[in-house]
């Protein structure tokens, strides 16, 4: 089993690979598995390109760069670095390692049982170590609350980023994605209920990062909440045909 691990990161190089090189590739390599880092950059500026290009210089092989794309949004970051992977699972993360990596662990122990894993701040047995503003506490509450009543996920937190896929069903989902925004959660977590697909929620430690790229909270919400109607319109898209479903299942 080979693992890929996703880096959707803009403008945060510097945090990314002073994060990589002192924590996640140590726990890795202790892990003692297969895997690959799969960084994606896209949008960020010439500075923080060029400092992603240096980094690359002194990485080892199974850190890979994708090729840079002008195209912005974290949900584009993340397919991108999906249709990128080698692996036959994928993870994606925040440069920040805001989820404590030892929830790989937990996902690692029933990977053959599910064919997704989410984090979790928000269920019973995860610990907020650091929280979020007051104001960004009432916007997430709020998000949530809507996301229930529009798309009823069963899942108690949709927003941490920090999901396992089965990389052929992650792939498929991918090429159906419209939502290039932060809302791209709950079009993955849609199309894996609309098909059927199992889906395991996995309490976490979690850390808030006050230099989070997300400045414009209000406007932020704004967008998410046009993107979730976006996702409604996308509904018969995301559906796979019973014959799709069936060589999935079979792959299995």
């Amino acid at each position: 089993m080979k693992l890929s691990v996703i880096f959707p990161v803009k403008n945060q190089s510097e945090k990314l690979f002073k994060n990589i090189k002192e924590k996640a590739l140590p726990y890795y390599n202790a892990l003692g598995i297969d895997f690959e880092f799969v960084i994606v950059t896209d949008a960020s500026n010439e500075e923080n390109q060029n400092l992603a290009l240096k980094e690359m210089e002194s990485m080892p092989s199974n850190v890979r760069l994708a090729p840079y794309d002008n195209h912005p949004g974290k949900g584009h970051n993340v397919n991108k670095g999906i249709l990128e992977s080698n692996g036959d699972y994928c993870l994606f993360m925040d440069a920040d390692l805001a989820t404590d990596l030892k929830t790989t662990e937990k996902m690692l122990e029933v990977i053959d049982k599910y064919d997704c894993q989410i984090a979790s701040r928000h269920m019973k047995g995860a610990t907020i170590v650091v929280k979020q503003t007051a104001k960004r506490r009432f916007i997430s509450w709020g998000s949530r609350v809507l996301t229930r009543m529009m798309f009823h996920l069963g899942v108690h937190d949709t927003q941490c980023g920090f999901k396992l896929f089965r990389t052929d069903i992650a792939k498929e989902m991918a090429r159906r994605q419209s939502i290039d925004g932060f809302a791209f959660d709950i079009e993955y977590l849609y199309f894996m209920k609309l098909n059927g697909f199992s889906i395991n929620e996995i309490p976490c430690v979690w850390t808030d990062d006050e230099d989070s790229t997300i400045k414009k909270a209000a406007r932020t919400s704004w967008n998410f909440f046009k993107e979730m109607a976006r996702i409604k319109k996308n509904k018969k898209n995301l559906r796979l045909s019973k014959e799709e479903l069936v060589k999935f299942k079979e792959a299995a």
